[in-house]
């Protein structure tokens, strides 16, 4: 970067300053992570948007522990100021810095200057940067004020309402065996709020069986019920819940994470009828299947072989993708379909080395098991 556009950024760009900074963490913002040395103060040029301020401490053989961090929507020129505990080993929010200091710190900000590390800023389509703003393209401050425990913050042991779920049946377990009246739950302010619902599910109350039979595979009942009362029909908030669940999986990593990207994903390519609204097509399926595309070419082989794959579930939701493509009775909104998965097809091949099956041939074998190879229901007198 040249001297005038370094002195732009620096004038434009936003400040994270960390007051009391340790020396010898691993400390990081977005995609990158450097270990602090003697003079860190904090960063500097941070592009306008939201970001991720991680931090390891590194115990004596030079292994990371815990990850904690925030998410913050930084605005131009901004001063955010954090202060260091040694007694935690964590970063405290604003609320433990004075409004003096705050102020202090802003006028004298240039003093500061040698301590700040600056902004990876790159200037290819492939820098960390340009990456990172197409992991969370879709994600708002609203988002992240909804969604996230208070000031962002959150480390890889924070819980979400998935884990109090299985918390809840597990005491009503025990309260029915030994009669002994429920604990209370953890404290939820350290807690993911995520948009939920029970995927199994996915029709509407006192459906007659035919609507059962047919919604309970086909999800866009409860998808297009979601989105108006979850998400006022907005799509692309729940395009940006699909980026901040990946990105607490990936870059944050803590894997509450996972079960809400995994019913995300259930929910809307597990959809047949859904695919012949134009306006869901445009607006929904295909910016989808492109997020996927982004975030899949993120991911190492081996996180993707152990995460994502876990019990086979990326090849069921694509392959029931691409059938109900392949099935849809709207020859434009298929056609337009069928571009986006040839891309999503080419990227699992190239990165992954996985074949994912035509429309034809998926049919073909599910016509194959409806025939001979179906089961036989037989009659017991």
């Amino acid at each position: 970067m040249d001297q005038n556009s370094a002195r732009q950024m620096f004038e434009n760009g936003a400040f994270l300053v960390v007051l009391d900074a340790p020396t010898g963490i691993e400390f990081g913002i977005d995609l990158d992570t450097w270990e602090t040395g003697p003079l860190f103060k904090g960063l500097k040029m941070i592009p306008p948007g939201i970001h991720y301020i991680h931090y390891s401490v590194v115990n004596n053989d030079k292994q990371a522990g815990i990850q904690s961090g925030f998410l913050h929507s930084f605005v131009s020129k901004e001063v955010v100021v954090r202060r260091w505990c040694a007694e935690t080993e964590q970063l405290y929010p604003s609320d433990h810095v004075s409004a003096e200091d705050v102020e202090r710190i802003r006028m004298g900000i240039r003093d500061l200057d040698k301590g700040l590390g600056a902004y990876p800023l790159g200037s290819g389509p492939n820098d960390s940067y340009a990456r990172w703003q197409k992991l969370t393209g879709y994600i708002t401050p609203a988002m992240l004020a909804q969604l996230l425990p208070p000031n962002g913050e959150f480390s890889s042991a924070t819980g979400s309402v998935y884990e109090d779920e299985e918390m809840e049946e597990a005491q009503k377990a025990l309260h029915h065996a030994t009669a002994e009246p429920p604990a209370a739950l953890l404290d939820t302010t350290d807690r993911f709020n995520f948009t939920h619902s029970d995927i199994r599910r996915s029709f509407p109350a006192n459906a007659p069986p035919e609507d059962i039979r047919k919604y309970s595979r086909d999800k866009s009942w409860l998808l297009k019920t979601l989105l108006s009362s979850r998400w006022h029909d907005n799509p692309q908030d729940l395009l940006g819940e699909l980026q901040l669940a990946f990105v607490i999986i990936f870059v944050g990593q803590n894997f509450s994470g996972l079960e809400h990207w995994k019913f995300l994903m259930h929910l809307t390519l597990c959809c047949a009828e859904a695919l012949e609204d134009r306006v869901l097509v445009s607006r929904l399926f295909v910016p989808l299947v492109r997020v996927l595309c982004v975030q899949l070419a993120e991911c190492p082989q081996e996180f993707a072989a152990s995460v994502l794959e876990q019990d086979n579930f990326i090849a069921v939701v694509l392959e029931t993708l691409v059938l109900n493509v392949y099935e849809c009775s709207a020859d434009e909104m298929r056609t337009i379909m069928e571009k986006e998965i040839g891309g999503l097809r080419k990227l699992l091949e190239e990165r992954f080395s996985w074949t994912l099956a035509t429309g034809r041939q998926l049919q073909a074998d599910a016509d194959a098991e409806d025939g001979e190879y179906a089961p036989q229901v037989i009659h017991l007198d």
